[in-house]
């Protein structure tokens, strides 16, 4: 893969075919209308022959947002959804992955439906443990996926839920498919090697349970694309295959055989970008080689990308895919060769040679590292160089371990030799997680820095700028405007699109959380979200981080804690970590929860101006007045909702109730001491819509404008109930869910 200088002619063609797909993607333009373009450019074409070449390349941007509008068909759910928001089918289905095992969350792939074939991915929830690779009928319920206006960048996977009737069904035939060929190489690495089994079914078949274990390490370290099947994995396996293939058959037959195994291998890691592209580069060398074609690694690079985006345009969105086309890209078209140690600085030869290549692997490592920088801030928010010091011994030994792992997976065990593999592969994963570790704890390394669309393409207009003078080893003024732009894209604080001054009630599940961000530019967030016990991670770090670093928020000025249920609080480690807090409300039952010791245990509540409140009390904030009406000296609560925070917010004109969980017998107490304070133009329904809050008479005396309701799509139980929608319905004059999307109501802005 060095370069070379062999022409790649379809380079040219083949970016400007994925430029074309994402103006198919960010444009309207229907079918016909790039179907009539096409057609006059290639029209256009064949009669100025003058100007061929260049209709040509038109014509592969065209053709490609043609690809990707044809590509965008609605399936069989889809159509069914734009009539109904839920099916509930009797269905057969075959489990084609594990994504969590602590969860339940399966991916699956429907067989039929309602007695109609139908082949559709989804995920699916289910309480009984299933085998992947086995085929089974049930009721299920259907959900579609949505997309938060506010929040999702991507439309989500529809969703089903196993109501009743779990079965297997059995297959006719013999022939085992690819899921359960898979399921049988898993087990067989679980009996050999035990617990430590995760790295080898990662580095084999991409499973994510090691990944998992040691995510924050492998972040932190720049080393996490080693433990996954990655397109450096493919290299290794094509150099394994090839040293046991050529040891009983001619290279051409061995390199036929390969091919097959190595579709196969794509199969069983479900066709994951970077293996596909490892392959069919290799497929594609193979193939040249046998017709005596020279070819360049750019060529390679671009036909591999034209075949996978041909037949699925929507790959190119992928990240793994950006990713994988990027780290090798750049190897391939930009990295530089340079001299590092002159013969008559070092006349030894071989030392001389053995030093280059540690700096040249040292430099590759460095610009890779640069390079995907901004894509990983993008998408992450997380950014490490560690890896260029962490890569040079963790690639061998990851290719070590992968070698070790298929012996242990294909030789038979129960003798010497198996269990000396056995032994070897756990002594170099020992090495392996204690080079991780120390890696891992150098400090080049971001964390929570999500960066916008503007400055992910400053961030690569900057690194352009830097590998071409890095190529040519001088500095050269026609870089110049490109790295004035990059660097203006990058940091100009003025770009990034602040959100306006609202109320934003974000659609976090059954759960609350709320940002207020006053038109001073005062942020107050009530709640944040859940963490479920069987999550890896906070809704708040998935998707409200994400989303306050895009739109430039940097500090929590103010935060509510209601109380510390776990819908409610359950962001509040990840949020307090990421983001300076400055003041805090909370109740002295909070102050005396055993989670709030170990918060300030943990130096979490640090710096943290904390406000106890033990009796009705306002606070002023900027031009914002916030009553605390709820839990006040003369109520003794008998539960954590009860005991939860309510509060009136006064600002603009307009007043706001936010109850938090607050029940039947606080509201009780509220109309009886405070009837006048709770009248409000909108008022956040208590406990999710339940029939324990929101009794007719309080709902009565608030008489809202408008009710928000915090509750996903028929959740587990039921919200809302119909009492509450009822007194809702009677007293309000509108009712909005999340369960629709987030929330926003706009402040009126200042001139």
């Amino acid at each position: 893969m060095r370069q070379n200088k062999l022409p790649a002619p379809l380079l040219v063609p083949a970016l400007l075919w994925c430029l074309g797909i994402c103006l198919g993607k960010a444009t309207d333009v229907p079918f016909l209308l790039w179907l009539a373009l096409a057609a006059g450019v290639a029209v256009s074409a064949f009669l100025l022959r003058s100007q061929r070449t260049v209709f040509l390349l038109l014509l592969c941007l065209v053709l490609g947002a043609l690809r990707f509008v044809a590509d965008q068909k609605p399936s069989a759910l889809d159509q069914v959804f734009l009539r109904q928001n839920h099916i509930q089918q009797d269905a057969n289905f075959m489990v084609t992955k594990l994504l969590s095992r602590e969860a339940g969350i399966y991916e699956i792939r429907l067989e039929e439906l309602a007695g109609v074939r139908i082949r559709e991915p989804l995920s699916l929830f289910s309480q009984s443990e299933l085998k992947t690779g086995q085929l089974y009928s049930a009721l299920l319920e259907v959900l579609p996926g949505k997309q938060d206006p506010v929040l999702d960048t991507y439309t989500a996977r529809h969703r089903a839920y196993v109501r009743q009737n779990l079965s297997e069904v059995p297959r006719a035939g013999r022939f085992l498919p690819i899921a359960a060929w898979r399921v049988r190489l898993l087990e067989g690495l679980e009996a050999k090697l035990g617990a430590d089994a995760g790295f080898a079914k990662a580095l084999l078949l991409s499973d994510t349970s090691a990944k998992g274990m040691y995510r924050d390490k492998l972040t932190r370290s720049g080393m996490v694309h080693l433990i996954v099947v990655s397109g450096l994995h493919v290299w290794f396996v094509y150099a394994i295959c090839m040293v046991l293939l050529n040891s009983f058959l001619p290279r051409r037959w061995g390199e036929a055989v390969f091919l097959v195994l190595i579709a196969l291998y794509a199969a069983l890691n479900h066709w994951s970008p970077a293996v596909v592209r490892a392959a069919l580069m290799i497929g594609i060398m193979i193939i040249a080689r046998w017709r005596s074609i020279p070819m360049a690694g750019a060529q390679l690079l671009a036909l591999s990308l034209l075949v996978i985006t041909v037949v699925s345009p929507n790959q190119l969105f992928n990240i793994g895919l950006q990713l994988s086309f990027l780290c090798i890209g750049v190897i391939i078209l930009a990295l530089p060769r340079i001299t590092w140690i002159k013969e008559r600085a070092l006349p030894n030869d071989s030392l001389r040679l053995r030093l280059s290549r540690i700096l040249d692997l040292l430099f590759l490592n460095l610009i890779v590292g640069l390079s995907i920088l901004p894509l990983t801030l993008f998408y992450f928010g997380t950014g490490s160089l560690n890896g260029i010091l962490g890569n040079v011994i963790g690639i061998p030994l990851s290719g070590l371990l992968l070698t070790l792992s298929f012996l242990v997976l294909f030789l038979p065990g129960g003798n010497f030799l198996g269990a000396a593999f056995v032994s070897s592969y756990r002594l170099v994963l020992l090495i392996f997680e204690a080079w991780m570790e120390w890696v891992a704890k150098l400090p080049f390394y971001l964390e929570n820095t999500w960066i916008n669309g503007w400055q992910l393409l400053g961030g690569f207009l900057l690194v352009f700028a830097l590998l071409n003078c890095l190529k040519n080893m001088k500095f050269r003024w026609q870089i110049l405007p490109f790295a004035s732009l990059g660097l203006l894209l990058a940091f100009l604080p003025g770009l990034k699109s602040r959100p306006e001054g609202g109320i934003y009630v974000f659609n976090s599940g059954t759960a609350d959380c709320i940002l207020v961000r006053l038109t001073e530019g005062t942020n107050l967030l009530v709640d944040t979200g859940p963490r479920h016990w069987n999550a890896e991670r906070s809704w708040a770090s998935r998707k409200l981080l994400p989303w306050m670093q895009r739109k430039g928020i940097g500090k929590l000025d103010w935060m509510v804690l209601t109380h510390l249920d776990a819908d409610h609080s359950g962001g509040f480690e990840d949020l307090a970590s990421a983001h300076k807090l400055r003041n805090l409300i909370v109740t002295d039952e909070t102050m005396r929860d055993p989670k709030w010791l170990d918060w300030e245990q943990t130096g979490l509540l640090e710096g943290v101006n904390v406000h106890c409140v033990t009796d009705t009390v306002t606070f002023a904030i900027q031009g914002a007045k916030l009553k605390f009406l709820h839990p006040d000296r003369s109520f003794f609560p008998v539960s954590s909702n009860a005991s939860s925070l309510l509060f009136r917010m006064d600002y603009q004109d307009k007043r706001y109730l936010f109850t938090g969980d607050a029940d039947t017998d606080a509201e009780a107490h509220l109309l009886l001491h405070y009837p006048e304070e709770l009248k409000a133009d909108y008022l956040k329904a208590g406990h999710h819509g339940s029939r324990t809050s929101s009794s007719r008479e309080f709902v009565r005396a608030v008489r809202p404008d408008e009710v928000w309701i915090t509750a996903s799509a028929r959740n587990q139980w039921g919200f809302p109930h119909p009492e509450p929608l009822d007194a809702f319905r009677r007293y309000a004059k509108r009712i909005r869910s999340t369960s629709e999307g987030t929330i926003y109501v706009p402040f009126a802005q200042k001139d």
